[in-house]
């Protein structure tokens, strides 16, 4: 039985036993692959974290845990040794297999035997004895409905992100050695191999980019999935087994994978840093018993002609192209939840809800003249910012709007009876383009004129303010995407007449799936009450307002690990004449709800289907385009010739605050080979 099996490591995994004639039973929270589930005997879903599971006979083997970028890295902890401590009363008394790293042996020099004692730190105390102090309290809590993620920040806390996943081993071979008597642990080298994480992969996709291959000149030791897959089918006895190869060093290694690339790309020696000391690993207990291992380079270099033959590196597990964002401190919100459900004060007005206002408030550096209420999503939102500024339409009376937006921005518009104007968008930037209004308006006149922050870029504000101004309009901004985005140096959220902004599991702050809010005129809110109450029902309760403050409590955060990602995919559109990216005006700051590009000659979708069969989502924003849909009636003909050619090249690539560096990189190199030459 493989625990992990969806992961990385445990995918690998399947392939490597399932050619070598094992039987694989898979558990996992995720479900393998489509392509795997030929080469498994069974899969059982479950949250091993939170579930309990009947672990079905048979040799156990956890891969549970890998030391890959994460942008939540202490859930390193849940992942390892907290989910071990829940599954010891199904371990006692089994064949057990531990994939352990050589990450535990932490600051020791080499050459790393199994006789090697282990320096891991531990705050300042004596690390091993505090190992086990908190290995008796994750047994103690393994009983529990939910994991002590507290308990998992306690561990976290002692060593920081070097050394974290050292300890998160080591708990592991604690906890299993109390109570497996045949235990054999495996502490491997860095994995390498089809749809690994790490230093190969990275390398690859850097030599097909043709960019720099920047390493420190030290020495590594890495073990090849294949490789990994031969030693798990072997009857190795019970005890503490190192697995890897021969150091290698890493200029050479960069070498290697470039030569097998094709495309030479330049070497960068960097300076080595704590995070780069050589790692030579003493493998001659295992050689004993099995032999010496298949040489490490002919394997580095079929491994990277082989990736560039399929199109680049596969996700695993797949990128979606939203990654709904997490909680920064999930034990914080599950806390207040609770209490906000055992208090009964869950509904609107309450601690969590005022809170929240004002920081949001602060964030977006509101001036005492404007009001913010909290909605139930970005749609209530944009439905009482045009309540609150020109209420519904009369007879007649119009509506300017984009047309390159999502479906809510026009059909609140019409909701609330005005006809419908599309007008068209700045080939750059992408947003309501001014000149354009300005002809559309004096061809017809309006009662509001909607612009919308697209995918989270500001409109230019100035410009439309002179129009609005000129034509004596209103302008309401749909900035739904846009919390984090800044319009010359300023946050988006004073700039219009009223703002909207959504919450949704999109957006850099999520309220847990929905919400929103609403700026307009301090003096405007009495328009939202009185005998027709449009605040009745659509003001967002608490236990939304809970998971919302931690998002707007880590905003600067949470916008940054955005611009790395878009940073990524910045320097990708750089090198290929073929895709553009949408502009950022000087003095604006972009808050990347989400990354797109136009795709030009014609490819996008193929470019979609592309990496759609690497694990990679992507999608058309926006489709179908707001003009080219049936309004019954209710909408005017347009002739949008930017609009419709970004309708037909524009694609978006994953982009979340919960990508990391690493994952964007590998959808970099696989859009570079699909691009690039051949």
């Amino acid at each position: 039985m493989l625990v992990g099996g969806a992961g990385a490591l445990g995918t690998g995994l399947i392939r490597a036993l399932a050619r070598g004639g094992a039987t694989v039973t898979v558990v996992d929270r995720q479900e393998p692959a489509p392509a795997l589930r030929p080469l498994i005997a069974d899969f059982l879903r479950a949250d091993l974290l939170r579930q309990p599971v009947e672990v079905p006979p048979g040799r156990v083997v956890l891969a549970t845990g890998g030391n890959h970028e994460r942008r939540h890295p202490w859930t390193v902890v849940l992942s390892t040794a907290m989910l071990t401590a829940r599954l010891l009363p199904q371990l006692a008394n089994r064949d057990v297999t531990l994939l352990s790293s050589l990450a535990v042996y932490g600051a020791a020099a080499g050459p790393l035997s199994e006789a090697t004692a282990v320096e891991l730190a531990w705050s300042n105390s004596a690390p091993e004895s505090a190992l086990r102090e908190w290995c008796a309290d994750a047994r103690a809590r393994a009983g529990s409905a939910e994991p002590d993620l507290g308990l998992a920040r306690r561990l976290w806390d002692a060593a920081g992100r070097s050394g974290a996943y050292g300890l998160a081993k080591r708990a592991q071979e604690l906890l299993l050695g109390e109570v497996v008597p045949r235990l054999t642990i495996l502490r491997l080298a860095e994995v390498f191999g089809p749809g690994q994480p790490g230093l190969v992969a990275d390398l690859t996709a850097r030599a097909l980019s043709r960019r720099g291959l920047a390493v420190a000149d030290v020495r590594r030791s890495l073990l090849s999935v294949a490789d990994l897959g031969q030693v798990l089918r072997q009857a190795v006895p019970p005890g503490v087994y190192n697995v890897g190869q021969p150091a290698i060093c890493l200029t050479e290694l960069a070498e290697l994978v470039s030569d097998a690339a094709g495309c030479r790309a330049p070497l960068q020696v960097r300076p080595a840093d704590n995070a780069d000391r050589d790692q030579e690993v003493d493998t001659g207990r295992l050689t004993q018993l099995l032999g010496e291992l298949p040489p490490l380079r002919p394997q580095v270099s079929a491994h990277v002609r082989t990736t560039l033959a399929d199109g680049g590196s596969r996700a695993q597990p797949p990128i979606e192209v939203v990654l709904p964002p997490r909680p920064e401190q999930p034990e914080v919100v599950s806390s207040r939840q609770q209490a906000a459900l055992w208090s009964g004060r869950v509904k609107h007005g309450n601690q969590w809800t005022d809170r929240l206002t004002e920081a949001l408030t602060d964030a977006l550096a509101l001036p005492p003249d404007r009001a913010l209420l909290l909605t139930t999503s970005g749609t209530e939102a944009l439905r009482l910012a045009l309540r609150a500024t020109v209420g519904p339409a009369r007879p007649g009376e119009v509506a300017v709007l984009p047309s390159f937006t999502f479906n809510a921005t026009a059909e609140v518009v019409r909701q609330l009876g005005y006809r419908l104007v599309f007008c068209d968008v700045d080939p750059d930037t992408w947003t309501l383009d001014p000149v354009a209004l300005a002809r559309t308006l004096d061809r017809q006149p309006a009662r509001v004129v909607v612009a919308v922050d697209a995918l989270g870029n500001p409109c230019d504000y100035r410009a439309l303010l002179e129009v609005r101004d000129r034509f004596g309009t209103v302008l309401v901004a749909d900035s739904a995407p846009a919390l984090g985005a800044e319009y010359q140096h300023r946050p988006v959220g004073s700039q219009a007449d009223a703002h909207a902004f959504s919450m949704s599991f999109a957006k850099v702050v999520s309220a847990g799936g929905a919400g929103g809010a609403v700026v307009v005129a301090a003096d405007a809110v009495e328009r939202l009450t009185g005998p027709d109450n449009w605040l009745r029902s659509a003001l967002l309760p608490e236990l939304a307002a809970i998971v919302a403050l931690d998002g707007v409590q880590h905003l600067p955060t949470l916008v940054a690990r955005r611009h790395q990602v878009a940073a990524v995919y910045a320097d990708l559109a750089a090198r290929h004449a073929s895709l553009t990216e949408q502009r950022v005006a000087l003095g604006n700051r972009h808050a990347w709800v989400h990354w797109t590009a136009r795709v030009a000659d014609g490819r996008r979708d193929a470019l979609a289907r592309h990496l759609a069969g690497r694990g990679i989502g992507t999608k058309p924003y926006y489709a179908p385009l707001l003009h080219r849909l049936d309004w019954q009636g209710h909408a005017e003909p347009s002739q949008l010739p930017v609009t419709e050619s970004l309708g037909d090249q524009v694609l978006a690539l994953p982009m979340s605050s919960e990508l990391t560096v690493t994952q964007a990189a590998l959808v970099a190199g696989c859009v570079d080979w699909f691009l690039g030459d051949r």
